[in-house]
């Protein structure tokens, strides 16, 4: 086959540009990607003969070394992390109930252009002037205003 080196080079860079849009969930593409290009620069610059053999040869060891030595970084890439926690520009804001809210008690309000299901852990009269404490998603988590 002529110009092998060319083809190795093309299938290393597809399946590494694969593995990244996967976003590095399947370890063995990103090391069979890197083996092939590996394999690639080793034929252009003539360490061994371009036979099929010898190539699958150095892509099996190649990646098998490749597959140990980065197993445990691409592993800590995989973790899992805690959600973090979104701040919003909505908290410390004084609003004004429309209705009453308290613990067993939700109400809706309408605030900045969205109508928000309001909580809260106190019983609040309607037309309390109440503390953002937190948002959630449509929700807003109030407190009496101190």
């Amino acid at each position: 086959m002529e110009n092998i080196e060319s083809y190795l080079l093309a299938l290393g860079l597809v399946l590494m540009i694969l593995e990244s849009l996967l976003g590095f969930s399947v370890i063995l593409l990103f090391t069979l990607g890197l083996s092939l290009i590996v394999t690639s620069a080793l034929v252009y610059m003539g360490v061994f003969e371009p036979s099929v053999l010898n190539l699958f040869i150095a892509v099996s060891v190649l990646d098998s070394i490749l597959m140990v030595a980065l197993w445990k970084p691409m592993k800590y890439l995989q973790r899992d992390r805690a959600p973090r926690k979104v701040k919003s520009d909505l908290v410390g804001n004084v609003v004004e109930l429309s209705q009453d809210v308290g613990p067993a008690q939700s109400s809706s309000l309408h605030y900045s252009g969205v109508t928000w299901k309001v909580k809260s852990d106190e019983q609040l009269a309607a037309g309390t002037s109440v503390f953002i404490q937190d948002v959630e998603v449509g929700i807003l988590i109030v407190s009496a205003k101190k």
